[in-house]
């Protein structure tokens, strides 16, 4: 057998730590939060890249994934799974600078209650007019959700009043026996007065009285993430207003389409509704450790 020589050793031993760098750590990591969610539900993806400055970009089913600082080196996105998305195995595609294509995140069936109610006839069979007001808001709003601000939300979302759910997120309505539709949020039970709190810090970008929602707040808090909050009794917050989480926006009231005293509170991602439940539970505190990840790549780069 053949002998190396011993220079030709140590310049191989030199070139393997020079890859790893002088801390034998990896360098690189990607996470994601859950690794199998239900229709309708929020996930997190968050990469730490200590190599490089430059901020990833991704996309998920055709929707992008809008990437923000998370600390020196740590960039993270919250993307959803809408309601009705086939379910299935799916990749997130991701352009970070550590050779990762894609990873997979696994979609299942929403599980959906169905409920029937009664409301006032005038409430769901609607006047022209009446009509042609609905439309106008439900325009208006959907310009907002195709809005993308810079990130003003910090660490995780709260709920923005404590109480029962007298309905939950993604349930089958229907109302009079004649019309069908999905509940977009959840609907908080609470008494007159009760203070409502934003779930995160970002600007009031809407704070007006609507027809189905009664008196109506939206929270714009960058990257595609919005929170709105109806049928408030009234406002205390103002349209433009900079707002940080857990500051009272309102009290909890029965205006719009309601049958008695609650908030109805929901988020979008993207201009989809994501399950509130879902996004109160992503851990976006800066320092959160994830654990139960989807796909991890650590090593050299």
């Amino acid at each position: 057998m053949k002998k190396i020589p011993l220079i030709l050793i140590f310049s191989l031993l030199f070139c393997v730590v020079n890859a790893f760098g002088e801390d034998s750590g990896p360098v690189a990591r990607l996470s994601v939060l859950p690794s199998e969610i239900p229709e309708g539900s929020p996930f997190l993806v968050r990469i730490i890249d200590r190599a490089t400055k430059d901020r990833p970009t991704g996309a998920f089913s055709g929707m992008r994934l809008s990437f923000s600082a998370c600390g020196q080196g740590c960039y993270e996105a919250i993307g959803i799974a809408p309601i009705g998305m086939t379910p299935g195995n799916y990749s997130i595609k991701l352009n970070a600078g550590m050779g990762i294509e894609s990873v997979p995140l696994k979609v299942t069936k929403g599980k959906f209650a169905s409920q029937t109610i009664t409301l006032p006839p005038d409430k769901v069979n609607l006047s022209p007019e009446d009509e042609a007001r609905t439309d106008a808001e439900a325009a208006e709003m959907r310009a907002l959700w195709r809005k993308r601000s810079d990130r003003l939300w910090e660490g995780s979302f709260i709920m923005p009043l404590k109480g029962d759910f007298s309905t939950a997120f993604g349930v089958r309505r229907t109302i009079n026996k004649t019309k069908l539709s999905i509940h977009s949020g959840v609907d908080i039970r609470g008494s007159y007065g009760t203070p409502v709190r934003a779930a995160n810090t970002g600007v009031v970008v809407m704070a007006k009285e609507t027809f189905y929602g009664g008196n109506t707040l939206i929270i714009d808090h960058g990257q595609g993430l919005y929170t709105v909050y109806m049928h408030m009794q009234e406002f205390k917050a103002e349209l433009n207003e900079l707002v940080t989480k857990g500051d009272v926006i309102g009290l909890v009231g029965s205006t719009g389409r309601s049958t008695g005293p609650h908030l109805h509170y929901s988020v979008k991602v993207d201009s989809n509704s994501a399950d509130p439940t879902g996004m109160a539970a992503l851990p976006l505190d800066t320092g959160v450790e994830i654990t139960d990840a989807a796909h991890i790549k650590t090593g050299p780069r």
